[in-house]
């Protein structure tokens, strides 16, 4: 496969003045947080982190330059750079004969001069509770920072930075400015569901720059309920707070199957007391936290857990879709879904009857076909496979499905 399979889709540059210790921290929690297992299913080097801080002639000098977008060093489709604006940085950018009083003036200059469709996003994070000095402030003070978290949200600076910037880099690799909107499913049944804890959820969502969809404040007298209810399932991200009921529930089905087969990232809430006596195969294979036995802060933070990593999932799918893009133009390549999460009986199903349908209506035997299909990791076990491939070979595809991540499809080198 060619090198393109391998480019990058986003690199973060974390920026910081030597002498500005405090941001060290900050860097050392960004680089571990992009670089770890979280993104990883999409193939190493998808998004990456550098950290630009020492001089690259020595002390004094500014760090090596950001290959922006459209420069001759660029590689990755999209540059991210987090300005870490502490107090040195500020003394510094006050002689306009400083070097990092130059290298500030460079992000502002390639994040003015983007076009209508930007490959370049700035985050810039205040170290320093004093103001910022005149000129660091006209260069960077004036773009939007990165959260942090208020007096009624104790939650740690790194979780609100983290959420915040991976919610920014989607919006800008997806081109939407608009806010990522939380739906939030649920049932009102149930006698053992912890106390408040809808009202929880949603006051969580509210201490964020998410925004919330939920239908009890959300559907509007007069309208197509049932139309408005799957339409925003199908969009943006979606935190089922799955208590004692909730699996059982009709709608609350249609809202999970609705979700996964539009590829929405979906998170459980565990908000279980008394147990499930039934529970539904399709709350299955998706990321699950526990809500159920805490109280009081520490439901809050279980809750916080649960919208972090949604977002998280979030920009994973953002980023496969980017990835998918550049892999499905190369010749050669040949793939029959690029299913935005690992395949289950929910999303196969239905991936395989439009599939059939459009095979015998092209007049093409299915009988020995394979169909490809390709997802993030981590791969599925071979109990998994062997479910999928018996749903296939009932269907007619008698060879059943090659089923693998792109991971191992780069292994194998087709």
């Amino acid at each position: 496969m060619t090198s393109a399979l391998y480019a990058p889709v986003v690199e973060i540059y974390v920026v910081r003045h030597p002498a500005d210790r405090r941001g060290e921290d900050i860097a050392e929690d960004l680089l571990a947080h992009f670089r770890g297992d979280r993104f990883t299913g999409l193939l190493d080097g998808v998004v990456d982190v550098y950290v630009r801080s020492a001089g690259l002639h020595g002390e004094g000098s500014a760090p090596k330059p950001i290959p922006f977008p459209g420069r001759p060093d660029a590689q990755a489709e999209y540059v991210v750079v987090v300005p870490l604006l502490g107090e040195h940085w500020s003394r510094a950018a006050e002689d306009t004969d400083d070097p990092w009083h130059d290298y500030a003036l460079g992000i502002r200059q390639a994040w003015e001069a983007q076009g209508p469709q930007p490959r370049l996003g700035v985050f810039p994070v205040m170290l320093t509770d004093t103001p910022l000095s005149a000129e660091l402030d006209r260069l960077l003070g004036g773009i939007q920072r990165l959260a942090a978290p208020g007096p009624a949200q104790p939650e740690a600076l790194q979780d609100t930075q983290r959420r915040d910037l991976s919610q920014g880099i989607a919006q800008l690799v997806q081109g939407n400015r608009k806010r990522l909107t939380v739906f939030i499913s649920h049932t009102r049944l149930g006698q053992h569901a912890p106390a408040g804890i809808i009202e929880r959820v949603r006051a969580g969502v509210r201490g964020t720059r998410l925004g919330e969809w939920i239908d009890c404040h959300s559907l509007l007298p007069g309208t197509d309920s049932t139309h408005d209810l799957l339409d925003n399932a199908a969009d943006g991200v979606m935190l089922a707070v799955r208590s004692d009921q909730y699996a059982s529930r009709q709608w609350c089905q249609k809202e999970v199957l609705t979700a996964k087969r539009a590829g929405v990232p979906v998170v459980f809430l565990d908000a279980l007391e008394a147990g499930d006596r039934r529970g539904s195969f399709l709350m299955d294979h998706a990321p699950q936290l526990c809500v159920g036995s805490l109280a009081g802060e520490e439901a809050d933070q279980a809750i916080r857990r649960a919208l972090n990593l949604l977002v998280d999932e979030y920009l994973k799918r953002v980023l496969w879709c980017s990835r998918r893009q550049s892999l499905a133009a190369q010749p050669g390549l040949d793939i029959d879904w690029w299913a935005p999460q690992p395949p289950e009986p929910a999303t196969l199903s239905q991936w395989l009857r439009d599939w059939l349908a459009g095979a015998r209506e092209a007049g093409r035997a299915v009988e020995d076909a394979r169909p490809r299909i390709v997802h993030p990791g981590p791969p599925l076990g071979e109990d998994e496979i062997r479910v999928l491939n018996d749903m296939a070979i009932i269907g007619g595809i008698h060879r059943g499905l090659d089923i693998t991540t792109v991971e191992l499809l780069a292994a194998r080198g087709a």
